[in-house]
């Protein structure tokens, strides 16, 4: 059912938890188009409810996830939540299985490896094509970001250095205009977040990251797509390199499960 807005009425309640998380949409009943417009926007704010836990450890590897609970939970249906656990699955973040709900995928030492792997490549091949074809105002907010990571740098927050950092490449990427590479890159990548907030950064990474996109920035202004390739995916290897580092420095401190080395 598609539930109404609900006004206030003297002597009644105030609107249900369910009806504020569904504010603003329509009741029109047996209205199939409308009723899929609703379910398409709830499994949307369900997706991004579920990115959320994974990316701050409320869900970690492993967790199993039950229909009815998460329905319960985040008083919707069932429709939109088998939705947002679908689409998930695609961008790999769990696996679905036939009547057993999903289970958030694990994460060991191996999993984040070929993950730097593949994005290395696809993220060198996207730079060197922002490098080629970006122009003078490209460039210029792109270096804006740049600069912005760098200020986010100083503050020591990894979730804001985590958003500054992915700004970059998002506009990096969006030049290459290679919807296909993207796809692909995508994949995991909530994972892998999560592991960084959950561990942090080595001892001089942090300015590490911020000179070598700066060397980055530099070979893309010059349209030197080679270099600016190759920055790119030895940026991903030390990403990978001190990723791995603290997870095993990590794991042996807290004995924390599903991250084994």
């Amino acid at each position: 059912m598609i539930r109404a807005p609900v006004r206030a009425v003297p002597g009644r309640r105030g609107p249900t938890r369910g009806a504020r998380y569904h504010a603003g949409m329509v009741d029109v009943p047996g209205d199939a188009e409308a009723a899929d417009a609703v379910n398409a926007t709830t499994s949307t704010r369900v997706a991004a409810e579920l990115r959320r836990r994974i990316l701050h450890g409320q869900l970690e590897p492993g967790s199993r996830l039950k229909l009815e609970d998460l329905a319960s939970q985040l008083d919707v249906s069932h429709m939109p939540v088998r939705e947002a656990l679908r689409e998930l699955e695609g961008e790999g973040l769990l696996e679905l299985f036939p009547h057993r709900g999903a289970v958030i995928k694990g994460v060991d030492a191996r999993f984040v490896r070929n993950l730097y792997d593949v994005r290395g490549a696809i993220e060198g091949m996207l730079t060197e094509r922002c490098a080629e074809i970006i122009d003078a105002g490209g460039a210029r907010e792109l270096g804006a970001l740049v600069e912005a990571h760098a200020h986010a740098a100083a503050r020591r927050d990894s979730e804001t250095l985590l958003v500054a950092n992915q700004r970059i490449h998002d506009a990096i990427n969006a030049w290459a205009d290679n919807p296909e590479a993207l796809r692909t890159l995508s994949r995991g990548r909530v994972l892998v977040d999560a592991l960084r907030l959950r561990y942090g950064f080595g001892q001089g990474r942090i300015e590490a990251v911020v000179a070598e996109h700066r060397t980055l920035m530099r070979a893309i202004e010059r349209h030197d797509g080679e270099r600016a390739g190759g920055i790119a995916r030895r940026h991903c290897m030390r990403a990978r390199d001190d990723l791995l580092a603290r997870m095993r420095q990590g794991t042996g401190a807290t004995g924390g499960v599903g991250f084994a080395t």
